[in-house]
């Protein structure tokens, strides 16, 4: 099974671009006969571990857990994961289907970004007042878990090589368990404003005090490598450096830490529902290496969207191998083989180690 799977790895990566491979990992086996979905017709599904020890999440266009695509239809909801895969239950908390608290987001909002802070969870909401990629996008927060949401007064503004914030880089509980050359610091990657829907194939990482969330001042962007190897850091968004490319696209991308390996996991699809790439990294920063690399994942296709894949930490196993990706995708491409369509999907996999006679 490990070699047929070190195979299948070897030919999946066969139209990769230069990544070198990951000194840690041989590969990632995903066990799709423990896929489970819920939620038809509401997709996204951005994850936080937050104080209480459970997972909060967010959907949009759809009624959530219990709803359908028209019924309890919300431009965004928020809702609750709680329990260990496979026995997990989603619960609406703002929005959606038979909620205890009416939608903030009703007919517009949108996010791929969630975060518990200090007990008050974070959105990166992309506000849709313009055609993507042409919107703004505000922070909001909810300090009673979900049930009512508060904007900031700013925003990260339309705007050709404007930061677009797309994903909080995923930790532990109540966003702890950061390294120590981390710690004290809220860490956001998404694109600069581009003409296509995908950043560019690029993506740039920005961070701010866990104290100064809200004020826009505080917000800096990481700016590569000092002579001494430190990473720089400066308000100015414009002279940021990406911190991963991909030139066959980059779409949301999301990062988590493994505290088993000391390393960051990065997904992202690089176009359509069923092209998937998985790169690991010692830093946020990279250098990023490949870990998988899939033109036709789950049997999908390229036509469509792949929208977001993560796996949360609460639900990673002690040894960080065995993983639970939550992940949604939408088009005609997603309605082939496993037929992910516009749903939540959720999926165990396993991280192959490389033996230590392998490692460099």
């Amino acid at each position: 099974m490990l070699f047929a799977s070190v195979l299948a790895f070897a030919a999946a990566a066969a139209a990769a671009p230069a990544f070198p491979p990951s000194p840690v990992f041989a590969g990632i086996q995903w066990h799709w006969d423990t896929r489970q979905t819920a939620a038809p017709g509401s997709d996204l599904w951005p994850v936080a571990w937050a104080d209480d020890d459970h997972l909060y999440t967010a959907w949009g266009d759809g009624g959530g857990f219990g709803g359908t695509d028209t019924d309890g239809r919300v431009a965004m909801g928020f809702g609750r994961l709680e329990g260990v895969p496979p026995a997990w239950h989603g619960f609406n908390l703002n929005g959606g289907k038979d909620p205890p608290h009416p939608a903030s987001f009703p007919r517009k909002g949108k996010t791929s970004g969630l975060a518990c802070v200090d007990g008050v969870l974070y959105a990166t909401v992309n506000l849709q007042d313009g055609p993507w990629p042409r919107v703004n996008h505000v922070l909001a927060w909810s300090a009673d878990r979900a049930a009512t949401w508060e904007r900031a007064s700013w925003l990260f503004p339309v705007g050709e090589g404007r930061f677009h914030p797309a994903a909080f880089v995923g930790f532990g509980r109540d966003y702890t368990g950061l390294p120590d050359s981390l710690a004290g610091y809220v860490y956001v990657i998404g694109g600069h404003q581009s003409p296509g829907r995908d950043g560019g194939g690029r993506l740039y990482l920005a961070r701010v005090p866990r104290t100064r969330l809200r004020e826009e001042a505080a917000w800096e962007f990481y700016q590569g490598a000092g002579t001494n190897g430190a990473p720089r850091w400066s308000p100015d968004e414009a002279a940021a450096p990406p911190v991963f490319e991909d030139p066959n696209g980059v779409a949301v991308g999301s990062m988590v830490y493994l505290p088993a390996a000391r390393r960051f996991l990065l997904t992202s699809y690089h176009t359509g529902p069923g092209q998937l790439g998985v790169f690991d990294a010692p830093e946020p920063w990279g250098p990023w290496t490949l870990v998988d690399y899939q033109e036709h994942w789950g049997g999908m296709g390229a036509a469509g969207e792949g929208l977001t894949c993560t796996f949360p930490q609460k639900w990673m196993s002690p040894d960080g191998l065995t993983l639970w990706a939550v992940f949604s995708a939408y088009g005609t491409g997603a309605k082939q083989g496993v037929n992910a369509h516009d749903c939540f999907n959720l999926l165990q996999a396993t991280l192959v180690p490389l033996s230590h006679a392998e490692r460099k």
